[in-house]
């Protein structure tokens, strides 16, 4: 692996933004592409056949512009194809999945709730991670229909996310969980919101910055102050997805289209 060669991300829309922030912070020279599937999103309730084909031509666009390392910023894509794409394919690629396991060692009464999409929660992947973390504790799962389209759209503390919100964290707060998984990458620009309504005392479990971590560690260099450039791809509406980045982000970001 060169560093020259740029580092590919993508995700169904802006939720992988999330993770894209920490691994610019942690490796600021790398240049990196970043695809939103949103011309083809949600992927959360889509079945897994829709999943993986839509996957496959992102990852190779990417493998295309000389991508050295993959990073699949969704975690129902990850689900979905990761495996498979780690055999098919001859680059690294790294994941986002639910983080039970460290839900599971800061939780004193064992009652842990994963707030995820539909297709992340149906998963296979998902149900060998739960059955092998999950044994010693109560895993409350939580479908979040329609949560990851308020981000996508940028609507981050309007009147309908926050009603929305309260119907999926409600039912936690009455199974006394103390621990919740934000198991969409879309759900971490929500984490203010969902502070206000648990309080305190509930940890909130984003893996985001872990999983740029485990970037660092893959790639295995040193890390350079060097400032490095980041494109920004869309196979959906260009000024929609602006929008919405501009309202996460607290900037003007330049997207391009990509037709594929």
């Amino acid at each position: 692996m060169s560093n020259k060669q740029p580092i590919g991300l993508f995700d169904s829309g802006v939720g992988g933004l999330s993770v894209l922030q920490h691994i610019h912070q942690l490796l600021p020279s790398e240049d990196i592409i970043y695809v939103a599937d949103s011309g083809y999103a949600p992927y959360g309730c889509q079945n897994e056949a829709y999943v993986e084909q839509r996957s496959r031509v992102i990852t190779e666009y990417l493998l295309e512009q000389g991508a050295k390392v993959i990073v699949i910023a969704c975690n129902t894509a990850t689900a979905s194809i990761i495996e498979a794409f780690r055999q098919q394919y001859g680059i690294p690629f790294i994941g986002v999945e639910p983080g039970i396991k460290p839900a599971i060692e800061i939780s004193k009464n064992g009652n842990v709730g994963i707030m995820a999409t539909t297709g992340t929660l149906s998963s296979s992947r998902y149900y060998e991670l739960s059955n092998r973390f999950g044994h010693s504790v109560n895993l409350h799962n939580q479908p979040c229909p329609g949560l990851a389209d308020q981000v996508e759209s940028g609507m981050i503390d309007t009147p309908e996310t926050i009603k929305l919100l309260e119907s999926f964290i409600q039912p936690l707060l009455k199974k006394q969980v103390d621990t919740i998984v934000l198991g969409c990458t879309h759900y971490s620009f929500l984490t203010p919101l969902i502070r206000n309504m648990t309080g305190d005392s509930i940890s909130l479990i984003d893996t985001s910055r872990a999983i740029a971590e485990q970037l660092v560690r893959v790639l295995g260099e040193e890390v350079s102050q060097a400032q490095g450039n980041v494109s920004y791809f869309t196979t959906g509406s260009i000024i929609r997805i602006q929008t919405a980045m501009k309202r996460l982000l607290g900037q003007e970001i330049s997207v391009s289209s990509l037709n594929v």
